[in-house]
């Protein structure tokens, strides 16, 4: 008997440490669960520095989020060619109507070819990344993208950077029932008639600005600014940008400007682009004009707070940047841009000051012109800000929010037709 006592008081006493374990256990894989993040797979593309740009806005809107970029169209071409530095190499060297017509005939007729390819694809991503919410900042692939996230029961959102779809909404007229929703900055009439066209519904698009880095959203200090980049005293300041790659156009607007009599400082926005940087730098000016060249930076939300006008191509991106800091904008609309980027004029019509040129000439006298209609320039300002309501952050984490919690019965009481 007193053997089996301390045979029993052994094994409750092995009992009673075994449950203390499994219930610490317990309590710890709880705290785990409780602390993990929400994770957020999001399509993005390096062949524009837009895409990229947006991404990082994600990222600082949603820190709380572990969020994942997935590069789907450079990953699916790796093993033959970089489909995207080609994209980009093509636009950098100022072959706009060869990029215009690879992606307009053979491009887009090889991504409806191979949706199916893709759809694959994307299903094994989300498979391995198990994310609880699916966003794409891409054209091309939002039908595949759509098909997925509807096949693995993830919520699905599509926030569009341009203001013409044509590329977004390939193939999306497939879907017969829509479990996603997408983001525009605003319903243009060419917008609201692409959306027609593929049978988008209105309450699946959202108005929401666009999306920019919080530095634009800073106070900015206007004297320490220019000396940090040593512009001349009482010079106007021309901001001269065409993308992160920059291009030769840059050339012809330096050459233009150092003509002009009047004391203004030209920056030369010339991205990675080195070979343009030397070549830029070879100009002279001997005149009132005065010119920087500026390498790849993020301290644009600066430059663009110190200048007086902005000389552009209709890119999507930048102008927006510069609508936002109420920078009047010329846009050059003498060389062949990309052909999605030429509604962005719309975009400015609405909410920007701006003029369009195609000549050397023309650049001349509205550069001067603008130059000198700084009161009714600032007027225009204030106009320009009572318009301007949308709030990007707000309104998208509203949305991304909205979409998260209630995800199940969003899949339960709809679906997408899925012909593979």
């Amino acid at each position: 008997m007193i053997f089996l006592s301390k045979v029993a008081k052994k094994f409750f006493a092995e009992l009673f440490f075994l449950l203390i374990f499994l219930t610490s256990t317990c309590v710890c894989c709880s705290q785990k669960a409780i602390q993990k993040k929400p994770k957020v797979v999001v399509l993005t593309s390096k062949g524009g520095n837009g895409h990229m740009a947006a991404c990082d806005v994600l990222k600082d809107m949603f820190p709380e989020y572990d969020i994942v970029r997935i590069n789907p169209i450079y990953d699916f071409f790796k093993p033959v060619f970089d489909g995207e530095a080609m994209h980009v190499s093509l636009v950098q060297n100022g072959w706009l109507r060869t990029a215009n017509f690879i992606i307009r005939y053979p491009g887009q007729l090889y991504f409806k070819m191979t949706r199916g390819s893709f759809k694959r694809r994307l299903s094994r991503i989300l498979s391995r990344e198990k994310p609880d919410l699916l966003i794409s900042l891409i054209p091309l692939l939002n039908y595949p993208a759509a098909w997925a996230a509807e096949h693995h029961k993830i919520p699905f959102l599509i926030i569009t950077l341009d203001a013409d779809l044509t590329l977004w909404l390939l193939n999306m007229d497939r879907c017969k029932k829509h479990n996603f929703m997408m983001t525009v900055q605003s319903k243009t009439p060419r917008i609201k008639k692409q959306l027609a066209k593929k049978r988008i519904p209105s309450k699946c698009v959202k108005e929401v600005g666009c999306p920019l880095r919080k530095e634009f959203f800073l106070p900015k200090n206007i004297p320490e600014i220019r000396k940090t980049w040593k512009i001349p005293a009482k010079k106007k300041i021309v901001l001269l940008m065409r993308g992160g790659s920059g291009s030769n156009r840059l050339i012809d607007y330096v050459k233009t400007l150092v003509e002009l009599d009047v004391p203004i400082h030209v920056l030369v926005c010339v991205g990675k682009n080195k070979k343009l940087a030397r070549r830029i730098k070879r100009i002279k000016a001997s005149g009132p004009v005065t010119f920087s060249v500026i390498p790849f930076t993020k301290k644009i939300p600066d430059l663009m707070a110190i200048s007086d006008l902005l000389i552009t191509q209709p890119s999507p991106n930048v102008c927006n940047e510069a609508m936002h800091m109420n920078l009047p904008i010329l846009v050059d609309r003498g060389e062949t841009c990309l052909f999605w980027e030429k509604a962005t004029i719309d975009w400015i019509k609405l909410y920007g000051e701006g003029s369009a040129f195609k000549r050397m000439k023309q650049l001349k006298r509205l550069v001067q012109e603008k130059l000198e209609k700084k009161r009714e320039i600032k007027a225009q300002k204030q106009k320009r800000k009572s318009r301007r309501k949308l709030c990007f952050a707000s309104k998208v984490r509203k949305i991304v929010k909205s979409l998260l919690s209630r995800q199940k019965r969003f899949f339960n009481n709809s679906e997408i037709v899925t012909n593979l």
